[in-house]
């Protein structure tokens, strides 16, 4: 399994990220190439090598031809900040800015691969969801200004390429450096992690105050929330290539680089039963209707639940009813509890405390003849379990008037066949 494995000691940022990947092997050829397929004219990539505190690395930076199009680094929607790791002088007020749904509309138009469409869709959703939430709007109702500009259009996008280039099985990451400090924003002087940061470090490890700046910019949040599936992993296997990406701010207190790897695990790393102590919260529900019980869960999903599921017991007065079980990390109790007691009748709630023993799984995106689809993957080696996802399944059968058995089986032959 190869797994892309950030090291965001110094933070990140979307420029930082997507020098990280050239230096880690990703060519930039092949990268303008797949960038052009946005049709959007008017900009130009400069690599060149850079050091930081003696480090050395690659730096790629987004040039705009129209001026009012500038690299920014950004505190969040409507703002104009100095940036975090770029010390350019702006000598103008206004930035161009697109909001969620247009860029949406320029990655859907694009003849770039699903996969890559997908995943860049998500990144900015995330980035709208955070913004939502901090000025009281609906994801749709968000206008980017520094996110939306051209050059922060290429970071995202330009990310999404590369992990489809670089044929990874998983990305992961180290805890996230945010900084301290603050930065200086159209609307004042605003303390760090920045307020869409805040927001996306929610999802993700983190660490203050190893620099008096800001470390890491809502970009490079919102691309580490979306695409790892794990933080702080335990690893173990062969270095297949390693790459350092070099911001442009230097400054002493910690070098200004973000490092990527690429590791294929061995065997032990991925075969290896994982053992975890974890919490089963039960509540039993006699007053409550199917359809609501089902809303109860979906919110428990949405909550950050490990599984939920409905088992049919019999209460006192020799009554029929369920009980809801959630399984859960100790650290999202509370809030799962609260989700409970708001979403049901229930006057109370058991907890036990249980241990999970699994096998590794992960999810990947596969673009197979069908279409893009997702698959869930499980084991190692001979005992590699590949389940397609059975949303995705129904549509392409209800499609091409297949059966899902056909359809599935087909998907697993070509995922196996690339991968051999």
């Amino acid at each position: 399994m190869k797994t892309l494995y950030y090291d965001c000691f110094a933070g990140i940022s979307g420029d930082m990220n997507l020098s990280a990947l050239v230096d880690l092997g990703v060519s930039v050829s092949a990268l303008e190439s797949e960038l052009a397929k946005l049709n959007l004219e008017g900009w130009h990539l400069e690599i060149s090598q850079a050091s930081r505190c003696g480090i050395c690395g690659t730096q790629v930076k987004v040039h705009c031809h129209d001026t009012h199009e500038e690299h920014h680094h950004h505190c969040g929607l409507d703002v104009h900040c100095e940036t975090a790791h770029h010390k350019h002088q702006h000598t103008h007020t206004h930035t161009h800015g697109r909001n969620f749904a247009e860029i949406t509309e320029i990655i859907k138009k694009s003849t770039l691969s699903q996969r890559v469409k997908n995943d860049s869709i998500r990144i900015f959703k995330a980035l709208a969801e955070a913004e939502a939430i901090i000025h009281g709007k609906t994801p749709e109702e968000v206008h980017f200004h520094e996110v939306g500009a051209l050059d922060s259009i290429i970071d995202i996008i330009g990310a999404a390429i590369c992990f489809e280039l670089l044929d990874i099985d998983k990305i992961v990451a180290s805890a996230v450096e945010l900084g301290s400090g603050t930065v200086k924003c159209q609307h004042g002087v605003m303390p760090v992690p920045a307020p869409a940061t805040a927001i996306l470090a929610k999802k993700f490890p983190f660490t203050l105050g190893g620099a008096p700046h800001e470390c890491t910019t809502p970009t490079g949040a919102a691309i580490l929330a979306t695409m790892c599936t794990e933080f702080c992993p335990k690893l173990s296997g062969k270095m297949l290539a390693s790459g350092i990406g070099v911001g442009q701010r230097d400054c002493k207190e910690l070098a200004n680089v973000l490092r990527v790897m690429i590791i294929e695990e061995s065997d032990v790393a991925t075969s290896g039963i994982q053992k975890e102590e974890l919490l089963e919260l039960h509540a039993n529900l006699d007053d409550m209707s199917p359809e609501a019980i089902a809303v109860l869960c979906e919110k428990l999903f949405e909550a950050g639940a490990l599984d939920v599921w409905q088992e049919a017991i019999v209460m006192k007065k020799n009554r029929l009813a369920t009980k809801v079980c959630v399984l859960c990390s100790s650290e999202n109790r509370d809030k799962l509890e609260s989700v409970i007691f708001k979403n049901s009748t229930t006057l109370g709630i058991r907890a036990v405390a249980v241990s999970r023993v699994s096998i590794p799984r992960n999810f990947v995106e596969f673009d197979s003849s069908f279409g893009n689809v997702k698959l869930k993957i499980s084991g190692n080696g001979d005992n590699l379990h590949i389940k397609p996802e059975a949303d995705d399944i129904k549509v392409i059968s209800k499609q091409k008037g297949l059966s899902f058995t056909e359809v599935s089986a087909k998907i697993i032959d070509e995922f196996k066949s690339k991968k051999s």
